[in-house]
């Protein structure tokens, strides 16, 4: 078999060889064969939403016929309209396929039923009930969900395709039972499954230590069952946990790790996850030319219609605005998420929104506002337990909580935050600082020694232009190395072509 022959066969396609593959079979007029064989195999969500016109197409052509090739265009049209934040559409094209009974009969249940309620219990219009009633069914059925995406791209199962948070506890308290399920709809990688999600109710719960425990012995199973997706979000969350107990350099070759697995594995739809991970990453470490890098390249750009596979993306992005001093704009983009969240009751996502809309209010000196968007982020915490999520923003959670507490009063929760983020803070002290936050820092003399600096003094050069000995310029440059959170002079440099007074 040439190497050509090997390339097409892989699955799921790049979306670049799925658009070559489907483009020529339009020409040619053999636009619905090709489309109907490339849906039988595995097929990434990017490439997905980069065919959706040719879908849409054939979806208009035979959308009100009966056969299992008309039902599976219009569950994939479902997606695609997920995909773009069309929810009622997505009802409407399952709406077509029937509709789910109160009570499911197994027996009665045909191949249209099958899809239909394999593509609801993806939909996050599908209430809770109605996800555990179909889940339920599908168990009693032994059917498993062809290629159900527990983490929809995102570096977590607990909160992935659907936001299953609030049943953290409740995972943790039926574990047996839950196994029986999960392996039914998702097959022999079940067990890691359980334990990935585990391990991130436990980090929320602020027991790291199991997290990692539970975490360390899953990855090498999902690597063995070759779950890249699975295990995707068991070394981000392995990264998470070092890199919030100040293990920077542990972290870091994760990063690398992970991208060696999509790329062997090809799947490309969790790429632009990857490098949101890395941006993130950079925030803690106060890596500002990493987080540029990705503000200008990859990251997903809000002015263009929302790509819901990309909604942790969007989270990311306005984390590295807030760090950039770009306030304003991670505001305008956090108040659009929360509106296309709630609508998903993506409760995590939502406190999360909320708690970055309150750094915003922060850093504009808005205490009120601040005040108001941090209420709603505590109650939702305090209601799922959502303690790492606000404990882990650090030094800023500290400043805000302790305005919070003289405006608002305190209780053993708040408290339980502060300590935590005051640890945080400890450790990683350059997150989510802007660069005009380390400017204010610096003395007059400081200031002066840094743009001599920048302009490529030595420190002869320097001590003779201040009219210093080379000793005091050194000293003033320790400290301009240590406000600044750099351990050279070309960081600093760098450092300081990132502060507007510069």
């Amino acid at each position: 078999m040439s190497d050509r022959t090997k390339k097409d066969n892989r699955f799921p396609r790049k979306t670049r060889e799925l658009i070559r593959i489907i483009k020529k079979a339009d020409e040619e007029d053999r636009l619905y064969e090709t489309v109907m064989e490339e849906l039988q195999h595995p097929v990434s969500m990017p490439a997905l939403w980069a065919c959706r016109e040719y879908i849409d197409q054939l979806r208009d052509e035979v959308c009100h016929q009966d056969g299992m090739e008309s039902y599976l265009l219009l569950s994939i049209s479902a997606l695609i309209a997920t995909m773009e934040d069309e929810l009622e559409k997505a009802e409407q094209y399952l709406a077509l396929l029937g509709e789910t009974p109160a009570h499911i009969d197994a027996g009665q249940c045909n191949g249209r039923d099958y899809i239909r309620m394999a593509t609801e219990i993806v939909m996050p219009y599908v209430s809770d009930n109605k996800f555990f009633h179909i889940a339920a069914a599908l168990t009693d059925m032994k059917l498993p969900v062809k290629n159900l995406t527990l983490s929809a791209s995102r570096p977590s199962i607990l909160n992935g395709f659907r936001d299953f948070t609030r049943y953290g506890r409740k995972i943790a308290e039926n574990r047996a039972a839950l196994q029986k399920t999960i392996q039914t709809l998702y097959g022999d990688k079940s067990k890691g499954v359980i334990d990935i999600a585990l391990a991130e109710w436990y980090y929320q719960e602020n027991d790291p230590f199991h997290a990692l425990l539970l975490i360390t012995g899953t990855i090498p199973f999902m690597e063995n069952k070759r779950d890249i997706q699975c295990l995707f979000v068991a070394m981000a969350l392995q990264m998470k946990i070092l890199l919030l107990n100040g293990q920077i350099k542990a972290a870091e070759p994760l990063v690398a790790q992970i991208k060696t697995q999509i790329e062997k594995w090809g799947w490309e739809e969790l790429m632009n996850s990857l490098k949101a991970l890395t941006a993130w990453a950079a925030c803690y470490d106060g890596n500002m030319d990493v987080v540029q890098e990705w503000m200008t390249g990859s990251a997903p750009d809000e002015t263009k219609p929302i790509y819901m596979m990309d909604v942790y993306a969007y989270l990311v992005k306005i984390r590295c605005y807030l760090f950039a001093g770009k306030h304003m704009l991670a505001l305008v983009l956090a108040k659009r998420m929360l509106h296309i969240l709630k609508k998903c009751n993506r409760y995590m996502d939502i406190c999360e929104c909320h708690m970055m809309i309150a750094i915003a209010c922060y850093k504009a000196d808005s205490m009120e506002d601040m005040c108001g968007e941090l209420e709603q982020a505590i109650l939702l915490a305090k209601r799922y337990r959502y303690i790492r999520l606000l404990a882990d923003e650090g030094a800023y959670m500290e400043k805000m909580l302790r305005v919070y507490r003289e405006k608002k009063g305190s209780d053993d929760f708040t408290d339980q935050i502060l300590e935590l983020a005051m640890d945080v803070a400890k450790r990683l002290p350059d997150y989510m600082k802007s660069p005009e936050e380390y400017a204010v820092v610096l003395t007059p003399t400081e200031k002066k020694v840094l743009k001599l600096m920048v302009d490529g003094l030595s420190y002869e050069q320097i001590g003779e232009k201040l009219n210093k000995k080379v000793g005091t310029v050194k000293y003033h440059t320790s400290g301009i190395y240590r406000k600044l959170g750099v351990k050279n002079r070309q960081q600093a440099v760098k450092r300081a072509a990132q502060i507007e007074w510069m």
